[in-house]
């Protein structure tokens, strides 16, 4: 995550407002990303800011269930509807609240198997990647309104090895 300064500058010394979209898009990039990666109840100024699914994060995932009937490779897990929209509303919430340029937000969170070149190097490997998409039109209030799309992936859960002894 990189420093970005806020997004209002003026023109070379003239009263005349710059909307430099690049840095906007790269501060509410990284605002996203802080999200995504806070469990939510973290930030004690607000038990909502943050995303539910770290709270989760050890559980077993039930493919079918989290992505509506597709990719049903993993079965007996705890994952279900109710658990995909506590993901999904704790993220827009937390955009809605904290980030008023984003508007019309439509998250989707998606598990799957891990896509060839994503596989990690390390002797536990991964069980799924994660993926969340986040689209919305930023609106900077002085009349620019331009689509946006983030999308966030991660590996996560290593699989458990048997150990004798």
């Amino acid at each position: 995550m990189a420093f970005i300064k806020t997004p209002l500058s003026y023109e070379d010394n003239t009263g005349i407002i710059a909307r430099c979209l690049e840095e906007r898009v790269a501060m509410i990039d990284n605002f996203i990303e802080l999200i995504v990666f806070s469990p939510k109840g973290s930030f004690i100024a607000d038990d909502d800011f943050g995303f539910e699914y770290w709270n989760h994060e050890y559980s077993n995932v039930h493919f079918k269930s989290f992505n509506h009937g597709q990719n049903g490779t993993y079965s007996n897990g705890l994952y279900n509807e109710v658990t995909l929209k506590e993901c999904k509303e704790s993220i827009e919430k937390s955009l809605c609240i904290y980030e008023p340029q984003l508007k019309q937000v439509n998250v989707s969170i998606e598990l799957g198997s891990i896509k060839k070149g994503n596989e990690s190097n390390h002797k536990l490997l991964s069980k799924y990647e994660v993926t969340i998409i986040i689209i919305g039109v930023l609106d900077d209030g002085l009349g620019t309104i331009v689509p946006y799309k983030k999308e966030i992936s991660f590996l996560m859960e290593p699989t458990v090895k048997r150990i004798k002894i």
